[in-house]
């Protein structure tokens, strides 16, 4: 972590990231073509990864049988899902659902996106072409949560911040079954089996699984909240202005 190599690809997300924005604002794209930027680095990100990670099978008599991606390459991982969430945003055409989703998404892409580049588990070797699907694509989600936060077409109030951490337990349920059912390959979506890297000094093993599965929800509560505070308290502010207004109105 923090080699000279890591250093580089934050950099080169740091100018990705910011040339995205700049071209988004200066030309003023409106929100489908943000995404469609989105679709277009998720589909590309993802063809990449399995390409590259083709494993191949061979016969008794050394003839190859097949080839096939292995278990640990599938878009499971709470970035990764977006890959199909971000083609139905394109497609989508329910305005509320819409909402429910980019509200869903602003905050893993903030957050997520942002601590898997600097935990840089996919490695920094610039010949890996795995570590050019990691930080371009997790660029790429930090720029589209950005977008809809500058754009102001975000709603992070506290009816939201209920549901996305409802949302996110849930997907962690969910992927504690999916690791059992697959945990001869070793797999490990949304991290909830170990620590997504080693020496973490909050997210360890040390105290336990236990221990390890509580922190990792007291965490994603914690970003969470960090990103939805000031538009619940906006929104309390707001609800408090009204009702005043209302009050003297009245009488």
């Amino acid at each position: 972590m923090f080699t000279t190599n890591h250093f580089i690809w934050m950099g080169i997300c740091v100018v990705f990231i910011t040339a995205l924005l700049f071209i988004s604002l200066k030309f003023k794209f409106d929100k489908k073509k943000a995404i469609l930027i989105m679709v277009v680095i998720a589909i590309m990100s993802e063809l990449l990864k399995i390409f590259t990670h083709i494993e191949l099978e061979y016969a008794a008599d050394g003839s190859l049988y097949r080839g096939y991606v292995g278990p640990q390459s599938l878009p499971l991982h709470l970035c990764s899902i977006f890959v199909f969430i971000f083609i139905f945003m394109f497609f989508n055409k329910n305005e509320k659902f819409e909402k429910i989703i980019i509200s869903f998404f602003v905050p893993i892409g903030l957050f997520g996106a942002t601590l898997a580049i600097l935990m840089a588990t996919s490695g920094t070797n610039f010949k890996a072409p795995y570590a050019y699907q990691c930080f371009l694509y997790h660029s790429g989600m930090i720029y589209l949560a950005l977008y809809f936060i500058i754009t102001k077409q975000v709603d992070l109030g506290l009816k939201a911040y209920a549901r996305n951490l409802i949302m996110l337990f849930s997907l962690a349920i969910i992927m504690i079954w999916v690791n059992g059912a697959l945990s001869v390959y070793d797999t490990n979506f949304f991290f909830v089996c170990k620590p997504p890297a080693d020496n973490l000094p909050i997210l360890n093993l040390n105290h336990g699984w236990f221990v390890y599965f509580l922190s990792l929800c007291i965490c994603g509560v914690v970003l969470e909240t960090v990103i939805s505070l000031p538009y619940i308290i906006k929104e309390r502010k707001k609800e408090t202005t009204s009702k005043l207004k209302n009050t003297i109105y009245y009488r």
